[in-house]
C-alpha cells in the first residue's frame, strides 16, 4: 500500500489556494528575460507530491545523478572532478524540458520502472494514480486570472525538484 490509512488526514491541505505566479529577472542575460516561478505551497497537492518524492526514491532505484541545485554548486563539482587527458567534460543546459514533457509519457515510463523493480501491481497503480493527480495540477492564477499550461508540466514548485530529477533520469536512460 502507497500510504497508510493513518497518514491520509495529513495530507489535506486544509486551506488550499491556487498556485501563484512569480516572475524573477534574469539579470546576467541579455534583455533580461524573466524566469516565472510558480508558489504552489499553498496548492492541494503540495502534501500529495512531497509524499510521492519520498515514495518513488524507495519505489525506483536509480543510479546517483550529476545534477546540480545552481551553478555555484555545479562549479564546486566541477573543482573535485578529476580529470586525465583523454577525457571530455560537457555541461548541457536544457531548455524547456520540464515543459515538453507530457504526463502520458511520465506514468507510461514511471509504470515500466516501477514494474522493473517487482513492486505489486496495486501499489504500482495508486503510484501512477497519485503521480497523475498531482501533475495535473498544473494551473497558478496571476491578477486573479486562473491560467493552466496547454503542454508538458510547470517549472517552478520546490516540492518537485525531487520528482523532476527522478523524470529527467528516466527519460536520460530511456533515450
Amino acid at each position: 500500500m502507497l500510504i497508510e490509512r493513518d497518514r491520509l488526514k495529513y495530507l489535506i491541505n486544509i486551506k488550499p489556494k491556487a498556485p501563484n505566479l512569480n516572475a524573477y529577472i534574469k539579470t546576467r542575460k541579455e534583455g533580461a528575460p524573466f524566469r516565472p516561478v510558480i508558489n504552489s505551497q499553498d496548492a492541494p497537492s503540495y502534501k500529495n507530491a512531497k509524499l510521492l518524492n519520498k515514495k518513488l526514491q524507495n519505489l525506483v532505484k536509480l543510479p546517483n545523478t550529476f545534477i546540480t541545485k545552481n551553478s555555484h554548486e555545479g562549479a564546486q563539482d566541477i573543482l573535485n572532478i578529476q580529470l586525465h587527458s583523454n577525457n571530455r567534460l560537457i555541461s548541457l543546459d536544457i531548455k524547456d524540458l520540464f515543459t515538453n514533457l507530457q504526463v502520458k509519457n511520465i506514468l507510461h515510463i514511471t509504470g515500466f520502472q516501477l514494474s522493473k523493480n517487482n513492486n505489486d501491481w496495486m501499489l504500482i497503480e495508486q503510484t501512477l494514480y497519485l503521480l497523475k493527480t498531482v501533475l495535473e495540477q498544473n494551473y497558478f492564477q496571476h491578477n486573479n486570472q486562473f491560467y493552466q499550461s496547454n503542454k508538458g508540466i510547470t517549472m517552478g514548485p520546490p516540492y518537485l525538484v525531487p520528482l523532476w530529477k527522478y523524470i529527467y533520469n528516466i527519460w536520460k536512460r530511456n533515450t
